[in-house]
């Protein structure tokens, strides 16, 4: 049996995968458990060559019913701004039709270095080509590669991924809520450097779901964290990427960090373990080896979903969330991937918040703290309570929703993550 691992060293045990050779693809009762002995960042081997690490992910789903994602679009150019979270020397970029209903051409491609809403930094555009194409066409289901980029990239930058259609490309395949403006200009402005062009702006990214980098050597490899709105950011300052993965990165970007590890988002608004309606993405193991364990370079998953099963299915048991809980720790296992369970964090006052809920919650926490399966924990409970009543987030952590965070919450949650 494992040993059970309550307040997790992260750096650790993240490099404790490495040796392993992992490949990637009431009040609360506070429990006190062993640890691992520590392992030292510099009796642990470098890979000689460093192949593709995923620097940036956004989890697609589904267009809706209405809206722009079912409209489309038809002779528009569309900039969207990532950031990396790690540093590299060259990159590539995912395409993705995977919820498409026809063929998706896409006609002219461009990256570079994002310097404020649509500008760019003048003089770092790149062609991004397919096979040597500047244009690609990605059949129905499917999401294709570009070939490398020479291009160096810092986790201090942002990246202006820019895609021109000429054709109507019919219902697109989309990651709303990015907390991320995107702009679109009518006709092809894919090189443009300037932003005048750029008229309109959406609050979601269409059919980019990836960024890889051929990292520098201290980077071990991908962290991925799946989860609904609260990874997401939701609630977070607009285009400042304060969400909690961000934050994180960049305390695994700092030079005195033991671990180097990029922090991949795959949370999506309303997402659920269970039972998740289209309109909020498909439920996390159905998901879970496009979004998560496929990516390149992945060492690592941490899970913090559940919430949205309490609030919405507040007569579910909470046997039925662990149980699926566990079917996500069996699928990363199997996979050779470490897997860290975060408790759900506190909604009471919020919408939808029952008792009935709460002692679920309550439940759900108690098993993440205690069990075996998971190879780590993180609380995030803790984290964001209200020390006088902890089914509450502390206000000075809330949005004012009672349910999501504020930029101070999330800072909170990644430093709740012990990295030593």
């Amino acid at each position: 049996m494992k040993q059970f691992l309550y307040t997790i060293g992260l750096t650790a045990i993240i490099i404790s995968i490495i040796i392993m050779g992992a490949k990637g693809l009431d009040p609360i009762k506070e429990e006190s458990a062993e640890v691992k002995p520590e392992v030292k960042a510099e009796d642990i081997a470098k890979p000689k060559e460093k192949n593709w690490v995923a620097a940036w992910t956004a989890s697609l789903q589904a267009p809706f019913e209405d809206g722009v994602s079912s409209e489309g679009f038809q002779d528009q150019t569309l900039r969207f701004i990532v950031k990396p979270h790690t540093d590299g020397k060259e990159i590539r970029i995912r395409l993705s039709n995977i919820f498409g209903s026809q063929s998706l051409q896409l006609d002219d491609v461009h990256v570079a270095i994002s310097k404020d809403g649509a500008e760019n930094v003048s003089g770092t555009e790149k062609q991004v080509t397919f096979d040597g194409d500047k244009k690609v066409t990605i059949p129905k289901g499917k999401r294709f590669f570009s070939d490398p980029i020479d291009m160096e990239v810092s986790s201090k930058d942002k990246l202006a991924v820019s895609i021109y259609v000429k054709e109507p490309t019919g219902p697109a395949s989309w990651h709303p809520r990015s907390v991320q403006t995107s702009y679109i200009a009518t006709g092809n402005h894919a090189s443009a450097a300037n932003a005048s062009r750029f008229d309109e702006g959406e609050e979601a990214w269409f059919w980019l779901d990836g960024v890889d980098v051929k990292p520098k050597s201290s980077v071990d490899g991908a962290l991925a964290v799946v989860g609904s709105s609260i990874a997401n950011g939701n609630h977070s300052t607009l285009n400042k990427d304060h969400r909690w993965p961000d934050y994180l990165a960049k305390r695994l970007n700092e030079e005195d960090s033991k671990v180097h590890l990029s922090v991949l988002n795959a949370g999506i608004t309303a997402n659920q373990l269970l039972n998740s309606p289209p309109e909020k993405g498909e439920n996390v193991l159905a998901r879970l080896d496009r979004d998560v364990l496929s990516q390149s370079g992945i060492k690592a998953v941490i899970l913090h979903i559940g919430l949205n099963d309490i609030r919405h299915h507040p007569g579910y048991p909470a046997e039925k969330i662990i149980a699926r809980m566990q079917e996500v720790i069996d699928v990363a296992h199997k996979k050779g991937i470490q897997i860290y369970g975060a408790t759900l964090t506190p909604y009471k006052d919020s919408d939808m918040y029952t008792t009935e809920g709460e002692q679920t919650r309550q439940k759900v926490n108690e098993w993440i703290r205690s069990n075996d399966e998971f190879d780590g924990m993180i609380d995030f409970d803790k984290a964001l309570r209200d020390p006088d009543e902890p089914e509450r987030i502390l206000p000075e952590n809330d949005s004012g929703d009672h349910l999501h965070p504020n930029d101070q919450g999330y800072e909170k949650m990644a430093e709740a993550v012990d990295l030593f």
